[in-house]
């Protein structure tokens, strides 16, 4: 009876995952790339691969979200390691990018503000759909089902190796 209320609630967390993922690794992360690469002329070309960078780790991060969808083993496996190998590039990158925005003093030009905080509320937030992944991906691998799925499968290639070998010879 449990195992029927962890597969709606992990339904609702998939789709939970799934609008995070469309708003802050592909819409704020990649954008944000994407204006780095686009003004690159004005910012330089260490801007620019931090802008690529960011681009590519949003793209991973939703690589990641979209791998943990099947129950399968593989597919989870590589969404944690997508998930979280896309948020730590993110992050680094969001650190390179804030480092130069503050020494370079950029501050939006309105509210007086540095431009490092606006990077960091819009890409910061894709900790969560990267960790939602990983715990998703990580309950899948361990769930009572998965376990199962193993263990019969273990089984069946043990009986096909001690199985007797076919007569060669009739008689």
């Amino acid at each position: 009876m449990e195992l029927k209320r962890v597969k709606p609630l992990l339904t609702a967390a998939k789709a939970v995952l799934l609008v995070f993922t469309a708003v802050y690794p592909l819409f704020m992360t990649v954008l944000s790339g994407a204006g780095l690469l686009y003004n690159k002329d004005s910012y330089g070309s260490s801007l620019a691969a931090v802008g690529a960078l960011l681009i590519i780790s949003g793209l991973v991060i939703a690589l990641g979200a979209v791998l943990c969808l099947p129950r399968k083993n593989l597919p989870n496996i590589l969404s944690v390691v997508c998930a979280l190998g896309g948020l730590a590039l993110c992050l680094v990158m969001l650190y390179r990018l804030c480092s130069h925005a503050d020494a370079a003093g950029w501050t939006d030009k309105y509210a007086m503000t540095p431009v490092s905080d606006m990077y960091r509320a819009r890409i910061m937030p894709c900790i969560a759909p990267a960790a939602l992944a990983a715990v998703i991906a990580a309950v899948q691998l361990f769930s009572y089902e998965a376990a199962e799925e193993r263990r019969l499968k273990r089984e069946h290639r043990a009986e096909r190796e001690n199985a007797p070998a076919p007569k060669i010879i009739d008689g």
